[in-house]
């Protein structure tokens, strides 16, 4: 039968990269500027330290900026207690007030998410749309050249008895 257009197939193309670029722009989580006596325990946050608070916690930086990220235990008098985490490990701190030069609070984002949730199936249902597309009830082209085949990258053996 016919094949789609190649106008359409491109326009198909650019809503598919439209989408997948919007779901790669959302996130799932928006940080807020917060203060420490608003933060309700086990609160989410990243902070940026004073320089000998950095220094004394240096494993826990994610980023060339310089953050901290962490949860919100209690605080007490003109320090608070944070739980520190990076990918190789955590730890609980005391840190003095004056040495929190910046704190912004994790919250959730649940339109964000959707979005990218509805981005992602959108721009996978339109990549299936446009690779399944082409030519019903025809054979192979005799002209072309090319055969496609099915080689295994790894192959597994199974010995059985011997």
């Amino acid at each position: 039968m016919s094949r789609r257009s190649a106008p359409a197939t491109r326009v198909l193309f650019r809503a598919a990269v439209l989408l997948v670029l919007l779901g790669a722009g959302t996130g799932c989580a928006t940080y807020h500027q917060a203060r420490v006596e608003d933060l309700p325990p086990q609160q989410r946050v990243r902070m940026q330290l004073a320089p000998e608070e950095l220094a004394r916690n240096i494993s826990f930086v994610s980023g060339n900026q310089g953050l901290i990220s962490g949860r919100f235990v209690v605080a007490q008098g003109d320090s608070a207690t944070f739980v520190l985490t990076s990918p190789t490990g955590f730890s609980q701190i005391r840190l003095p007030l004056a040495s929190i030069l910046m704190l912004e609070r994790k919250d959730p984002s649940h339109g964000r998410s959707i979005l990218l949730t509805a981005g992602v199936v959108g721009g996978v249902a339109t990549l299936a749309l446009l690779g399944f597309e082409g030519s019903e009830n025809s054979g192979p082209d005799p002209e072309d050249d090319t055969v496609d085949a099915f080689r295994p990258i790894i192959r597994f053996s199974i010995p059985l008895g011997r």
